[in-house]
């Protein structure tokens, strides 16, 4: 019987972020996390609209994730922010490759907003108890990690499955607020929640 799949992105860089640790997040968490119950794929995305569009819905297909957990970075957060929600908008603003979205609507028939069915004020919380900062939050902004979320989240209610957006802030090494193994750390403890949250595997 086929193990159920978690699936880690992370993002490659983009403009005015030379070094972006959610890549290094997404893969590292993927190989140092233990096999069992679940199998575990980390993928770093290009930070470009058209490889987004065009690779997630690979993703989706090939590995048809149960959960999915994205990772982005923030260069102004603090803390990590655990996204309850993605909107229908793209924003007008280049790329890694300096290109624009086509269209401002993710989803030109596509709800407003779509909310993730995890339970984002209890992860936020329960990171807290942990020693981590963290905080829920309702606005994924309007750039790449928003179009991946909306994307994710789009297919996985369609499927019955579920998905997941947490910012994180630059590391010390960027002149950022958390150490590497105490964001892995955090990374971790996220999905330990996440996963015993999901009551019956399928």
């Amino acid at each position: 019987m086929t193990r159920p799949r978690v699936l880690f992105t992370g993002f490659g860089p983009f403009p005015g972020v030379a070094e972006n640790p959610s890549g290094w997040l997404a893969e590292t968490l993927a190989a140092q996390t233990p096999p069992g119950t679940w199998e575990h794929h980390g993928q770093i995305l290009p930070t470009e609209w058209d490889a987004v569009s065009a690779l997630a819905p690979r993703l989706y297909a090939d590995l048809r994730p149960r959960i999915m957990i994205h990772f982005g970075v923030s260069p102004h957060a603090k803390s990590l922010r655990i996204e309850h929600s993605a909107h229908n908008h793209a924003v007008h603003r280049a790329d890694a490759k300096g290109a624009l979205p086509c269209e401002s609507a993710i989803s030109p028939n596509g709800r407003h907003r779509l909310d993730t069915g995890l339970p984002v004020n209890a992860l936020a919380a329960h990171l807290r108890t942990q020693g981590h900062a963290a905080n829920a939050s309702r606005s994924c902004g309007r750039y790449l990690c928003n179009f991946l979320y909306y994307s994710s989240l789009k297919w996985a209610k369609r499927e019955g499955h579920d998905a997941l957006f947490v910012h994180i802030p630059l590391t010390r090494a960027q002149g950022g607020e958390l150490h590497e193994e105490t964001l892995l750390r955090a990374a971790q403890e996220t999905l330990r929640f996440v996963l015993a949250s999901v009551e019956t595997p399928q």
